[in-house]
């Protein structure tokens, strides 16, 4: 795009590229339906900073009244569903609208796709099992499923699981989230394909060109950094706390190597310890500013076939934990959300995005399409709640947020620079706080059934597999 580079180090240090010195905002089109309450503007460059009058890596709570009160931002990144399939019978109530499933007169939703297969009408099913089927949110898959907006594609390249979904007698705990706390109706992937791909999204502002979760793991370089690096160059802690694979070790053995005792603490094996551990940093005083806490990606994270209890589970442990040290939860932000939408059905079509531009499009196999989406799109709605006692109690948001509001939220919350178009022109999430409280503590929820005994048995879904349901007819 015929953009210049600087060297990371000083494009970390620097932060302040409000002039448009390093990049120029003319070369990229700003092209962001963003929302509804928002309106064209130009875009914010890679570089800059949220208050460009203030020193970068500075606290300004007069500027964030919203996040004065915050100090630890915390992620639960769990993976693999979107809003409909978890969050789309959440009812509304009184001025609380959510964008859910549509019901019919039987109380089921109507959503249907077309089985190219059977040429047969599919309508949206309670999965009946708490076990998964086999459907996919490969590049090609997530395009099809999306079909530029026509979101009539799901089973083209997937099963008919992909109209499965759970309500709230399968995921109290979630629903209790949803129903306590800001639920996020229009929170989007960071672009439509795997795993890897929206979690670098979510610590970098780009993809690096990865389109796809490939084993093993690739070392990812993006060329303005990441938000670790940014961290650390401003003297701002932050923490990774895994109970097998920490998500910042995308970036490197070698690089995470480095940080392990330091910023990454596992791996800890059984979810249980993992929470244990998050937990003694809580009563320790020692919780940095920014922190993960990971489930165990192989039987607890909810990717399909796995058990979804086990990871609602984990959650609802992890906030729990939060919850009992009173003076860590009453400074506290919690955004628990996937990574992306696992295959499964969405009825609300993601908007455009701004590319990072940082030069790297999607490395695509010879003959796959870019379905013209080269990061210009994102990803389908997630489930998002915003769980902290600054949040607005019982709000429903329809901002549009995705991966990188993350990054936003922290930029603003210590006048960071932004690593490429995508976050510095992100929403943050502020939209879901408020300035005044805290709120009273509460009790946590409805706790969900407790995991099987071992991980033998709570991967019996892996080995067995989900019967498909009789879709309704």
């Amino acid at each position: 795009m015929g953009q210049q580079h600087i060297s990371r180090r000083d494009f970390l240090r620097l932060g302040a590229l409000s002039t448009g010195a390093a990049i120029a905002a003319s070369t990229v089109p700003f092209a962001y339906p963003w929302t509804v309450n928002s309106r064209e503007r130009t875009p914010r460059l890679p570089g800059s900073l949220p208050f460009p009058d203030r020193p970068p890596g500075t606290l300004n709570p007069d500027l964030t009244p919203e996040l004065a009160n915050i100090d630890h931002i915390i992620v639960v990144m769990m993976e693999n569903h979107s809003f409909d399939n978890y969050l789309g019978m959440l009812p509304s109530t009184g001025d609380r609208e959510l964008d859910g499933f549509t019901l019919g007169a039987d109380g089921l939703p109507t959503a249907t796709q077309v089985d190219p297969s059977t040429g047969a009408a599919v309508r949206a099913f309670p999965a009946g099992t708490t076990c998964q089927g086999s459907i996919s949110q490969s590049w090609v898959a997530s395009h099809q499923a999306w079909d530029y907006g026509a979101m009539d594609g799901f089973l083209k390249g997937s099963s008919d699981w992909a109209m499965a979904y759970w309500d709230g007698g399968t995921l109290p705990f979630y629903y209790w989230l949803a129903q306590t706390f800001p639920v996020c109706d229009r929170w989007f992937s960071s672009t439509l394909c795997q795993t890897y791909p929206n979690r670098v999204f979510a610590m970098a502002a780009t993809a690096a060109g990865l389109i796809s979760t490939d084993t093993p793991p690739p070392t990812v370089t993006p060329p303005n950094g990441q938000i670790f690096e940014t961290l650390d160059a401003y003297g701002i802690p932050w923490g990774c706390w895994y109970s097998e694979l920490p998500t910042p070790g995308l970036f490197g053995a070698t690089w995470a190597a480095q940080r392990e005792g330091t910023n990454l603490f596992g791996p800890f094996g059984a979810p249980a310890a993992t929470v244990q551990a998050f937990k003694a940093a809580c009563l320790a005083g020692k919780l940095p500013a920014y922190v993960l806490v990971e489930p165990d990606y192989q039987w607890g994270s909810e990717e399909n076939p796995q058990d979804i209890r086990v990871g609602q589970w984990f959650v609802a442990q992890v906030v729990e934990a939060l919850m009992s040290v009173p003076q860590v939860w009453e400074r506290s932000l919690l955004v628990w959300l996937y990574d992306e939408h696992g295959g499964y059905y969405d009825h609300v079509a993601p908007p455009a995005a701004l590319a990072p531009g940082d030069g790297l499009d999607p490395a695509l196999p010879a003959g796959v399409s870019d379905y013209g989406d080269k990061y210009t799109q994102l990803g389908m709605r997630v489930p998002a709640v915003v769980v902290s006692p600054w949040a607005k109690p019982g709000f429903a948001s329809h901002t549009v947020y995705d991966h990188t509001s993350l990054l936003a939220t922290l930029e603003r919350k210590w006048n960071l620079p932004a690593l490429t178009y995508r976050d510095a022109n992100a929403h943050h999430i502020g939209d879901c706080l408020v300035s005044e409280g805290p709120a009273p503590l509460l009790a946590p929820g409805p706790a969900p059934q407790a995991p099987l005994a071992t991980e033998a048995d709570s991967i019996a879904c892996e080995r067995t597999g989900a019967p498909l349901p009789q879709p309704v007819g």
